[in-house]
């Protein structure tokens, strides 16, 4: 689910999240680091960050964030013919 495209702003995010890891449990070398900011401190920050701009409880984040970001159908018809493009430059597509 993305929610950020700008590569800075989660690149900027990862950094943060891995600052407060270290800072919450240090440096050890049994835990994945990598693992736990993607699959728990992201989407939690994500979730919050839900909340807060759209003014809703956190179960109603929780879920908006489950259900994934919405896009219009001319969004999803623009991207569709991006891929195809892609894939007919590639020679891939038959």
């Amino acid at each position: 689910m993305t929610y950020i495209e700008d590569e800075e702003l989660i690149d900027g995010l990862y950094n943060f999240l891995d600052e407060v890891l270290s800072r919450s449990v240090g440096t050890f070398e049994r835990i994945d680091r990598v693992g736990i900011i993607l699959d728990v401190l992201m989407p939690e920050a994500l979730i919050k960050a839900l909340q807060t701009v759209e003014r809703i409880s956190l179960p109603e984040a929780e879920n908006l964030f489950m259900d994934g970001p919405v896009y219009s159908e001319c969004e999803r018809e623009e991207f569709d013919k991006l891929v195809l493009q892609q894939l007919e430059a590639k020679g891939k597509h038959h």
